[in-house]
């Protein structure tokens, strides 16, 4: 089902007051039908209201009324949460409007349904009525009209939001210009000045689109506009810098990265210049949709590691990194199952070598930058934490064994910070792995990828932070089944922090 959750459609169009009343109702039952459907998409509507002009037989001429009334039906099964943006002036609701339509905006406001937008009396002017309406709307359609219409579409596309316009030959208000029928031409002419990411496959389907000769009934139609907004939406998240980069390094970490963020089987991959693969996605949140991209190392390593996200860092510019996947935690300190967010990345590799073969340790050590420190720090202390991870859980029909020959392992889906050791040795001696917390008496994690991305991140000023489930004890021990166990708990985990945890600050 299509998703317009944070975006609001501008309805754009008028009717002149010679239209024949068959086109006129066709063209309000289409503004009802689009309207179910954006708010069926948890997607939102912008109108402006005040007066509401007819014609001799009562019919309404512009659609804003239209979709307020519509909205107003439908809004009652939905949770509050400020579907409709309603433009006005306080002239407007004292001359302009009967006591039922002040009522209706009073109350779809008080019951957070609306948000009003004035615009002061004396600016009241058509122009900076379009302007208010487009500040809000991140996509248009266009219906009939004239200069009025193709003012605000020439707004929209200014600021590179897609514009819909239909083909039913409805005149305008004013008959001061062509309207919806001009800027479909121009659709024609030019389609990414419209749909500036997917302006040619829109071409391809707007003749079957049309009003004037009807190919679909008009709930298709409405949900063949909302599928057209969120295909450009998409195609512009993807094409953007990601705000988020996930990377993971191993297959069954992609699997399970895929399988808790949404990347369905039958999605391809996209690739960097440099034939590194992807696969973008947008994250919701409650401060806006957050544009997601999804990567794997190919192998673990940390000089593969730093390669491969350089590469990353440098093409896709993401504004921050999780690094989540698997890894060893000490016995006497982790349970499997558990994961963990690096508070440090120990590199246990550096040392010297003295003279007698004596090598002297010189390890390396990386900490999250200080705002990933604050975000870990309220993300910690949120008590709802353990309940989200519970939903996120049950959502994804994820379960931890109760038991396993390999040792203990984690009663249920939990998070802790911890410090991390990364060089390029599998751990299969516990001895060795205990010899770690001589480096530093925090040491309860091992790994081979960590430090590899945070010296990649550090030296492009890229917030990182690595998320890892635990799949074995680092010894000779070993239950395959933690290693997709751990993975989708990383990824659960993973999930939830972009979602609750990541702020939007950029400071490094």
């Amino acid at each position: 089902m299509a998703n317009l959750e944070n975006e609001f459609i501008l309805i754009a169009g008028s009717i002149s007051k010679k239209t024949e009343k068959a086109s006129i109702d066709l063209a309000h039952d289409l503004t009802r039908a689009v309207t179910k459907s954006v708010l069926a998409a948890q997607g939102g509507l912008v109108v402006y209201l005040a007066g509401c002009p007819t014609n001799e037989s009562g019919d309404a001429l512009t659609f804003d009324w239209t979709v307020a009334y519509e909205a107003e039906k439908l809004l009652a099964s939905y949770a509050p949460c400020c579907q409709l943006k309603i433009v006005t002036s306080q002239l407007a609701m004292r001359e302009k409007m009967t006591l039922e339509q002040r009522t209706l905006i009073r109350r779809l406001s008080a019951e957070n349904f609306a948000e009003v937008i004035y615009i002061d009396d004396d600016l009241v002017t058509g122009g900076n009525i379009g302007d208010e309406q487009v500040n809000v709307a991140t996509a248009m359609i266009a219906l009939g009209g004239g200069k009025g219409v193709s003012d605000r579409a020439h707004k929209m596309r200014k600021r590179k939001l897609p514009v819909l316009p239909f083909d039913l030959q409805l005149g305008g208000l004013s008959d001061d210009g062509e309207g919806a029928l001009g800027l479909r031409t121009n659709f024609f002419k030019e389609p990414l000045t419209m749909f500036p990411f997917t302006g040619e496959q829109v071409k391809g389907r707007l003749d079957s689109m049309s009003l004037q000769e009807p190919l679909y009934g008009l709930d298709k139609l409405a949900n063949l506009s909302v599928e057209l907004f969120q295909d450009e939406i998409e195609a512009r998240n993807a094409a953007r810098s990601p705000d988020l980069l996930v990377i993971t390094a191993i297959a069954i970490e992609l699997a399970a990265a895929k399988k808790v963020f949404g990347v369905g089987a039958d999605v391809s991959a996209r690739y960097s210049a440099n034939g590194v693969q992807y696969w973008p996605i947008t994250i919701q949140r409650g401060d806006g949709p957050l544009s997601c991209a999804i990567a794997s190392l190919g192998n673990a390593g940390n000089v593969n590691a730093a390669a491969i996200t350089t590469l990353l860092l440098s093409e896709l510019k993401p504004k921050k990194v999780l690094m989540m996947g698997i890894a060893a935690g000490l016995r006497e300190k982790m349970s499997l199952g558990e994961v963990i967010m690096s508070e440090r990345v120990v590199h246990y590799e550096g040392a010297a070598a003295l003279s007698g073969g004596v090598l002297a340790p010189r390890p390396e050590m990386q900490r999250p930058g200080l705002s990933t420190q604050q975000d870990l720090n309220t993300y910690f202390a949120t008590a709802s934490l353990p309940d989200r991870l519970q939903e996120y859980a049950e959502k994804f029909g994820f379960a931890m064994p109760e038991e396993s020959t390999a040792g203990k392992v984690a009663t249920n889906l939990g998070v802790s910070p911890a410090t991390i050791a990364s060089g390029e040795l599998l751990i299969r001696d516990p001895e060795l792995f205990k010899s770690f917390r001589n480096l530093h008496d925090k040491v309860c994690v091992a790994e081979m990828e960590a430090y590899g991305v945070f010296d990649s991140c550090e030296k492009h000023k890229v917030p990182v932070l690595v998320i890892r489930g635990i799949s074995d004890y680092g010894d000779k021990s070993k239950d395959n089944t933690f290693h997709k166990v751990a993975s989708e708990a990383a990824a659960i985990v993973t999930l939830d922090y972009a979602t609750h945890g990541w702020s939007r600050r950029q400071a490094y």
